[in-house]
């Protein structure tokens, strides 16, 4: 067990499971999996698994630290808790890009090179664009193929930063930080868009509404976190992460707030709990690190049980929009209950898990004024628009609509029950976490100080949502986010550039059209020199012509003889 790598078990279950008949025994044989990772995971060691690919050229696998083992802790017990919650998933393809996924973000948390990283993060966009467009709907389609066109971009500039960086360093990964230069930033690009950093945060919430249920899990706990894991291993420290994390926590909160779409609102704060983990990891420190890391570890935890419950309610009602939806709490208590956990935990109440790691994050920030506050307004923006308005507006709250809901399968509510049990236990015994994390930085979260702050914020944000309830009510709105500018800016700017292009190449076909012709002439009526070019052309597409009107003008001669002095002058200097 010491030398398995549960990235690679996911994968290869995910490839067996494409040869397996029935519905049952896939899905059993993939749950099977997941708990064999996850045991591998458990009893790792220290060491790593290195392949010896030439005498100069290593992939490293495997190379295990406290920030790696972190991290592949929480996603093999996610795609334990997902492999449950999919397990009557139909589509044989689903479940076999599930686990490639899972097990290809392992495998970029384990890798030791740049090699490694690169392959298996582009691994992780392809099977993951997979499980947009599996949603099936023409939105799904369309949507996948913006999430692909965007990982590959973000993929390519990682790849370009990577291997400038190779030539001057090697291939081992290490801290970036404090560098400059083209592979620093072309790096920082690449895994700012996997980390949904503005203005490159729109396909969160374009994609992720549109997969299946299930894929929703899966994609709202690997790749963002994975791009966090990056952040970490490579710009810890990097002060100025502190201004961006908080502007994009406030940012996604501010955007949710107005969402009507309950899965787009719960994507949109994904998002806003990545700007509180790249704020912390951007002070840097035990504390920052470890905050940003328990809270990338809880953030699966609860908003997995977030997505989960909105994949049931979706399942059960065939609904989607907040405002179609209410009173589901008297008809879906469960789902109710485990989502007012998960909705209390994201927002940071005491004595559950959100709670823990926030602590963490707030005390990395004590030093940074503006990133401190922004990081407590977006606290206010959470409650305000997952703990308040969902719950009142979907379980909780007075309404006349009789919405009719089927039933919710049983794996399903297995799957949040189990979810939400890890977020109340986590919460109430969060010294354990700390001591699993790459500093083992131990905290005291239930301090009067903290308790007080987050009893003061939420009362703050009650307020003003009971007085402003009637404005509260989610309405269909057109909400505009950076987007905009990618679909209205970018083809026209294509355009304009293919056109450019097209003109450019086709002027030196024109040129190497009059050169053939030139040739050809001078071959066969070389005693001619003036002429009609136009007729030229013509016995082209007449092989057979016997003779020739008039001759080839002193033009296409001297174009063509200015294009072999050009060629003749950079031959001359390459051999110079």
């Amino acid at each position: 067990m010491h030398d398995l790598h549960p990235g690679l078990i996911l994968i290869l279950t995910g490839l067996v499971t494409l040869a397996l008949p029935g519905r049952r025994l896939r899905n059993s044989f993939a749950l099977g999996g997941a708990v064999l990772a996850l045991a591998a995971m458990v009893w790792m060691g220290d060491g790593g698994l290195t392949y010896d690919f030439t005498g100069t050229l290593q992939f490293q696998l495997l190379a295990v630290d406290g920030l790696s083992r972190a991290f592949g802790l929480i996603f093999c017990i996610i795609a334990v808790i997902a492999g449950i919650y999919s397990m009557n998933t139909e589509s044989r393809y689903e479940k076999c890009a599930s686990l490639i996924y899972g097990g290809s973000s392992l495998c970029v948390v384990f890798a030791g090179d740049w090699i490694s990283l690169i392959c298996f993060w582009e691994l992780m966009a392809v099977s993951s664009w997979y499980l947009v467009w599996a949603g099936g709907t023409h939105q799904a389609k369309r949507a996948s193929y913006r999430y692909l066109a965007m990982h590959f971009f973000g993929g390519n500039m990682l790849l370009a930063g990577a291997v400038w960086l190779c030539v001057q360093n090697g291939y081992e990964v290490s801290l970036l930080t404090g560098g400059s230069g083209g592979a620093y930033w072309l790096i920082l690009l690449g895994v700012a868009v996997n980390g949904a950093i503005p203005p490159l945060h729109t396909w969160v919430a374009d994609a992720y509404p549109e997969s299946t249920p299930a894929g929703t899990v899966y994609m709202g706990s690997y790749t963002t976190k994975v791009a966090v894991y990056a952040l970490i291993r490579l710009f810890a420290g990097t002060e100025d992460l502190i201004i961006v994390g908080g502007v994009m926590a406030v940012l996604a909160a501010c955007m949710a707030l107005i969402e009507n779409d309950l899965r787009r609102l719960l994507s949109y704060h994904i998002i806003s709990q990545l700007g509180m983990m790249v704020a912390a990891l951007g002070a840097g420190g035990a504390a920052g690190i470890d905050g940003a890391t328990l809270h990338a570890a809880f953030n699966i935890l609860y908003k997995g049980v977030l997505l989960m419950a909105a994949g049931a309610v979706i399942t059960a009602t065939g609904k989607r929009k907040i405002s179609q939806l209410g009173g589901l709490a008297k008809k879906m208590p469960l789902t109710a209950g485990c989502f007012l956990i998960a909705s209390l935990s994201i927002a940071g109440m005491p004595f559950l898990n959100g709670f823990a790691s926030k602590a963490l994050i707030m005390e990395s920030l004590q030093g940074h004024t503006i990133g401190y506050w922004l990081v407590m307004l977006a606290g206010v923006g959470t409650w305000l628009s997952i703990t308040l308005k969902i719950n009142y507006f979907v379980f909780f709250g007075k309404t006349e609509k009789n919405v009719v809901c089927g039933r919710v399968p049983v794996c399903m509510q297995i799957a949040m029950v189990i979810g939400a049990a890890l977020c109340v236990l986590t919460g109430l015994f969060p010294d354990f976490c700390y001591s699993l994390m790459p500093g083992a930085t131990m905290a005291h979260p239930f301090s009067l100080h903290h308790i007080l702050e987050y009893i003061g914020l939420f009362i703050g944000g009650t307020i003003p949502f009971a007085v402003l309830l009637p404005m509260m009510a989610p309405h269909d709105m057109l909400s505009l986010d950076f987007d905009w500018f990618y679909r209205r800016l970018i083809p026209k700017m294509l355009t304009w550039l293919s056109a450019r292009v097209y003109n450019f190449f086709g002027r030196f076909e024109q040129i190497y059209d009059n050169a053939v012709i030139v040739c050809r002439y001078i071959l066969r009526y070389g005693f001619r020199v003036f002429g009609n070019i136009h007729e030229l052309k013509d016995m082209r597409q007449d092989q057979e012509r016997t003779a020739f009107e008039g001759e080839m003008p002193v033009g296409a001669f001297m174009g063509t003889f200015l294009v072999f002095c050009i060629i003749a002058f950079f031959v001359i200097l390459i051999l110079e």
